[in-house]
C-alpha cells in the first residue's frame, strides 16, 4: 500500500540570531548548540549547552533565521556547466 498522505515532520531546531548584551553584536547561534558559544567581538558568553538545548545566557533573542528565504531561487533554465 502506498502512503502518499504520510507527512513530514517539521524540524525542531532552529538558528537564532542573538544580540550580546555587552556589545550588542549580532551572532547567529543554533538552539541544539552543544559547546559554549562566545561572542566574536567581546567574548563574553552568550549560549551554554544545557543537555538538549542551548541556554541563552549572555544575549537576547532577535529573532529565527530561515534558512530557506537566504537561498537563491533557480529557474531550471540554464544548463549546468561542467
Amino acid at each position: 500500500m502506498k502512503k502518499d498522505h504520510v507527512d513530514i515532520p517539521a524540524p525542531s531546531s532552529r538558528f537564532y540570531n542573538i544580540e550580546c548584551t555587552d556589545c550588542n553584536e549580532q551572532q547567529v547561534v543554533y538552539s541544539h548548540a552543544t559547546t559554549r558559544v562566545f561572542c566574536s567581538q567581546c567574548g563574553s558568553p552568550i549560549a551554554s549547552s544545557s543537555g538538549s538545548k542551548a541556554r541563552f545566557v549572555g544575549g537576547s533573542v532577535k529573532g529565527a533565521v530561515d534558512p530557506v528565504a537566504e537561498i537563491p531561487a533557480t529557474t531550471g533554465a540554464e544548463p549546468a556547466s561542467k
